[in-house]
């Protein structure tokens, strides 16, 4: 990739993660544009396609945010009618999430993540695509290890 005259990039593994992460969240929401469908709304519909009736709490462990991050992006789903949300019959206090029959008519895209794993991994051999998903794991291994408090 060339600078056009800025200084050269400095090795930064979280400068590359970040790239890479931004151009595969570009490149998803292009492919799900077609679905009138949002990346954030394509991955909550994963979880209820394969366990409807999730918690918001269920919602933000899945999606790894907030309660009130989650609880925002479902309303969002709700005014696009793929959602509904209905008090916990076992706690009043809590509420579930739905699927409405526009949204279980899009789980066909439950495996779109292979149609964008196939654009990221061309010309990698299987081998290699195996060994990249283990060594991001264990990056992201290691810096929720660094996030840990110190002992000091």
């Amino acid at each position: 990739m060339e600078n056009n005259g800025a200084p050269p990039y400095l090795p930064s593994f979280g400068r590359l993660l970040g790239f890479a992460t931004g151009a595969t969240n570009a490149l998803s929401q292009k492919l799900l544009d077609r679905h009138d469908l949002l990346l954030a709304h394509w991955v909550i519909l994963t979880a209820l396609w394969r366990r409807d009736g999730l918690l918001i709490s269920e919602i933000a462990d899945y999606y790894r945010v907030n309660s009130s991050a989650a609880s925002r992006i479902v309303d969002r789903m709700i005014d696009r009618g793929l959602v509904d949300r209905r008090p916990d019959p076992d706690d009043r206090r809590a509420a579930r999430v739905y699927l409405t029959a526009k949204a279980r008519k899009m789980s066909h895209l439950l495996d779109f993540y292979q149609d964008v794993n196939g654009h990221l991994l061309e010309g990698f051999t299987p081998e290699e695509a195996e060994q990249l998903a283990r060594m991001l794991e264990r990056i992201a291994a290691n810096a929720v290890a660094g996030m840990a408090p110190d002992d000091d």
